[in-house]
């Protein structure tokens, strides 16, 4: 809002401080910026209500997606897809760019040229939310464009959802994110994941807390710093991308923190391997 660091120019917004001070030298311009971005960051009961709403409509537009999947589909025709399910539902705009990232395009996290046909053997990760009534969601699934994980897609798509769901389970107020990550490896550790391998020196697939997420999908504030609180919004982000193999992997979804732990926002995707498989067969 303030910066841009590839033109020397002001922002609208600093030439309307500049002009106010100009126009009314008496009167004293603050920033309040950080005001705001602590208003926002505990969400009220209504603010909740609303983003469960939104959740149930991004986890809808996302199954409309996997509907569309397919060996042969332009990725442009994926995002239709999920764009439309929005529209029909109510939701005036979409939270960001539909991501969809496969074959040489993994490493870049935000891919949305929509410019692949899928293949067989892709590995696609989607990146999507609505923007309903101002608030949006922020949701990554990952699976095959053929609808059989191989071996490789397995493994890698087992340890990040195993973070994931780990992180569910710890999440609660008064912990912090340092404290998450011990907690997280000691879980994964105890359900027969090797901690110490290569996938999990990844410090994306280590688990932890994300971004803010609520009226921008990068809401104001960052992220948690500090003890988690009741009301807080944000991202569960479990990523990670092998650009050697043409190969990436995300598990994301919303999570807000209750009185005695934390409730995901954007449930209902499949989410296990043969829960994916079987609806993409279905389809």
């Amino acid at each position: 809002m303030t910066l841009n660091f590839w033109d020397g120019r002001l922002t609208r917004e600093l030439q309307f401080v500049r002009n106010l001070r100009d126009r009314f030298p008496a009167a004293e311009v603050k920033d309040a910026s950080a005001l705001l971005a602590d208003l926002r960051m505990i969400k009220s009961p209504a603010e909740i209500a609303h983003l469960r709403k939104v959740g149930r409509l991004g986890v809808e537009a996302h199954k409309a997606m996997m509907r569309a999947t397919g060996v042969g589909v332009p990725e442009y025709e994926m995002a239709a897809a999920f764009a439309y399910a929005c529209k029909k539902a109510g939701a005036r705009d979409l939270g960001y760019n539909v991501i969809i990232s496969s074959a040489q395009n993994h490493p870049y996290l935000h891919y949305y040229r929509h410019d692949r046909v899928l293949r067989a053997g892709d590995f696609i990760v989607i990146d999507a939310g609505p923007n309903l009534d101002y608030y949006t969601v922020d949701i990554s699934a990952s699976y095959p464009a053929d609808g059989r994980f191989s071996p490789r897609q397995r493994e890698i798509y087992e340890a990040a959802l195993a973070v994931e769901k780990a992180c569910l389970e710890v999440y609660r107020p008064g912990i912090t994110c340092d404290q998450v990550l011990e907690e997280v490896r000691e879980i994964v550790r105890k359900r027969g994941f090797n901690v110490d391998g290569d996938l999990f020196k990844i410090r994306t697939m280590k688990g932890g807390c994300s971004h803010y997420v609520g009226m921008a999908v990068h809401d104001a504030g960052g992220g948690p710093r500090g003890p988690l609180r009741p009301g807080m919004v944000f991202a569960c982000d479990i990523y990670a991308v092998f650009a050697k193999e043409d190969l990436g992997v995300r598990v994301e979804d919303t999570v807000v923190i209750t009185e005695t732990g934390c409730e995901n926002l954007t449930a209902g995707l499949p989410r296990e391997i043969a829960e994916i498989e079987a609806f993409l067969r279905k389809k």
